[in-house]
């Protein structure tokens, strides 16, 4: 797998202890499997996050192992600060990698809120993050839109 862009590695590695990344993620595959199986594009998006984060390939193979519907949320959970912007950051992603499959099932949403509410985040803070992950998906549709990676062959 290629390296994670250090860019990407410094910004995953400014709000995630390292301390925490293994219930992160872990908390993160419960989510994505909560409507009953971890899609292939949700796979996808979780594997590239965690080339992102830069997480070791030990880590990724526990994270890829792990059977997220025989877990509960407590046991996996970091030990973030109630209301932290871990707490936030985690939600983001969590929402971001349940929509990544086309879909934000409503069985990942309620796990979503379960979580916000182990770790003291409010309903209305879950709702912006919501809307922030659309408005970043909306940009990013509108930047392909805009600026194609190909441009047309004006020799043809």
């Amino acid at each position: 797998m290629l390296p994670a862009p250090p860019r990407q590695v410094e910004r995953y590695s400014a709000y995630v202890s390292p301390r925490h990344i293994l219930g992160y993620l872990k908390a993160l595959k419960i989510v994505i499997a909560a409507d009953g199986s971890c899609s292939d594009r949700e796979m996808h998006a979780l594997r590239l996050g965690m080339r992102y984060m830069g997480v070791p390939d030990s880590l990724r193979q526990e994270v890829e192992a792990f059977e997220p519907q025989e877990a509960r949320l407590l046991q996996v959970l970091p030990n973030f600060q109630l209301g932290g912007v871990e707490a936030r950051y985690l939600l983001r992603d969590a929402i971001e990698l349940a929509s990544a499959d086309g879909v934000y099932a409503q069985a990942e949403r309620k796990v979503v809120n379960r979580i916000a509410t182990l770790l003291g985040v409010s309903g209305e803070m879950v709702r912006t993050l919501e809307s922030l992950v659309e408005m970043e998906r909306a940009a990013r549709r509108l930047k392909k839109a805009l600026l194609p990676r190909s441009l047309p062959s004006v020799l043809s």
